[in-house]
């Protein structure tokens, strides 16, 4: 019997470090390319990122972790001061 090399990807959330598992065999998923992997996990609910961020996948869970990493990745809030109006502490903007 020959032996041959395959590469095969495996999906791993950058916050928890769990596996992507199959979901109806609950058995690891090995992929045979990055985009049929991203694909996948990204239908089951997974968040996937650019390929060009060292951190690209976030499971599904909802802990303070997760929620903190996501939290990171948004813009920050944009500030609105309208000319003539009253800042929250009480003065006026010019």
């Amino acid at each position: 019997m020959p032996l041959s090399v395959r590469h095969v990807y495996v999906v791993m959330c950058d916050v928890c470090r769990s596996e992507y598992a199959d979901p109806e065999t609950e058995t690891i998923a090995w992929f045979e390319d990055e985009t049929s992997a991203e694909q996948i996990v990204h239908a089951d609910g997974w968040l996937v990122l650019a390929r060009p961020r060292p951190d690209r996948f976030i499971c599904r869970r909802t802990d303070s972790d997760h929620q903190a990493r996501m939290d990171a990745l948004m813009p920050p809030e944009p500030v609105m001061q309208i000319p003539g109006q009253l800042e929250l502490e009480g003065t006026e903007e010019s």
